[in-house]
């Protein structure tokens, strides 16, 4: 008999973990877009604004100095088998700051996820002549990214812009294999520890047209081109008697050698359509080609990815007006086609999202305008086919926006 717990997502045991949530609340909100959205618009200057990190190209139109920082909770339910089984976490999301440093230049700094690891996997298999094995599987910890960008507009709506990145983290999964006591073999454990230090670029462009008085549109591409991410990768392996605490009996292996993670080529695509600076209409597309992905020299069975996504949000008044005509209404939805191929089955993932902006605090030229932002994704990942596990979930994102006018120069005393 079998039986399998999960925290987190078990998926994230292979290649470098759960790709998980990294480009802020209203992407998340919208469909998971917004590779051609950013805070520019056609009548005002009072709009909110946000800070899009899907496109670095976007930091540009960041006029005033803008923060946002968010927490995401998950609860998940995991089927495989006619069996069952819940988890709830909560982390951080992510923080950002994007400021303008010049007519023609804009900039942002912050810090998110860029992976996650955490799963439990517990089996045990009934093997003729040997009895019951207790396989446990264990993973923690992640890849976090710090970002410094810049975005330079060389002419009217158009601009460019890149991420220099700091990849750092560790990644580490662990397996114990527990004999019957009456069996007379020794247990073994294997820990392994991937330390993750590296720089990271990837790019962006975005180029917005006026429609008419007060409507826009505004296509936009970003790229990271195939990097080498420098590791270092550690391996223990012991075998061990059961005991309190555990003993171990002889050291296997213990090894530590210095390599390189070959991260793929990534690009993606999306259009922008805003109608009268209340609808915004979006829709993104993007590959990333992991069956080239590289762990020290050697490959593994990973697929190229795609994720489709669309996204829609609705102000009713953007200016002075009533609470509730000045909230941003959010929706979208995507599909996604992840890297991993288990058991030859490829592993999609799917949800709709729905999102609020909610104003805070004045709403005038003197008086910056804040938000509360609130994210919500109902999805599922997997599927119970082949015997794999199939994942019905439940995201929610809130995070803060913060508006005001920092590095300009006053002109009156």
């Amino acid at each position: 008999m079998n039986a399998q717990t999960s925290d987190i997502n078990p998926y994230s045991r292979y290649g470098i973990g759960d790709m998980g949530d990294q480009y802020g609340v209203q992407s998340f909100s919208m469909g998971q877009t917004g590779i051609a959205m950013n805070s520019w618009t056609a009548t005002d200057s009072l709009t909110p604004y946000f800070i899009n990190l899907k496109n670095p190209a976007s930091y540009y139109y960041n006029r005033i100095t803008t923060f946002e920082a968010g927490l995401l909770y998950n609860t998940g339910q995991f089927t495989t088998q006619g069996q069952t089984y819940k988890n709830n976490t909560a982390s951080f999301a992510y923080f950002a700051m994007a400021f303008p440093v010049s007519k023609h230049f804009g900039a942002s700094i912050g810090l998110r996820p860029f992976t996650s690891v955490g799963y439990i996997i517990n089996t045990s298999p009934n093997i003729d002549s040997i009895g019951i094995i207790n396989n446990n599987y264990q993973g923690s910890g992640g890849i976090n990214q710090a970002h410094l960008g810049v975005a330079y507009a060389p002419f009217k709506n158009l601009s460019i812009g890149f991420n220099l990145s700091y990849l750092f983290g560790n990644l580490t999964n662990t397996q114990n294999v527990v004999y019957s006591p009456n069996n007379g073999a020794f247990n073994s454990q294997v820990s392994e520890n991937t330390d993750i230090r590296s720089f990271y670029l990837d790019y962006g462009i975005m180029y917005s047209h006026k429609i008419g008085s007060n409507s826009s549109i505004t296509i936009g591409a970003t790229a990271a081109l195939a990097s080498n991410i420098n590791a270092t990768y550690s391996l223990l392996s012991v075998s061990w008697v059961t005991a309190a605490p555990q003993t171990n009996i002889d050291t296997v292996q213990d090894s530590t050698v210095k390599g390189k993670l070959r991260l793929p080529l990534m690009i993606g695509g999306g259009i922008t359509l805003k109608i009268r600076d209340k609808w915004t209409f979006t829709l993104d597309y993007t590959m990333q080609n992991w069956s080239q992905y590289e762990f020290f020299g050697q490959s593994e069975n990973l697929n190229n990815s795609t994720q489709m996504g669309f996204g829609v949000q609705y102000v009713p008044k953007r200016n002075i007006g009533k609470f509730f005509k000045r909230i941003h209404y959010r929706a979208g939805f995507y599909y996604t086609q992840t890297y991993f191929d288990i058991n030859n089955t490829a592993l999609n993932d799917y949800a709709l999202t729905l999102g609020l902006g909610i104003p805070v605090g004045g709403n005038n030229i003197m008086m910056r305008t804040s938000m509360i932002n609130l994210g919500l994704q109902l999805g599922q990942m997997g599927t119970t086919a082949n015997n794999l596990l199939q994942e019905d979930y439940i995201k929610l994102m809130f995070s803060f926006t913060f508006d005001d006018r920092w590095f300009v120069k006053r002109r009156y005393e």
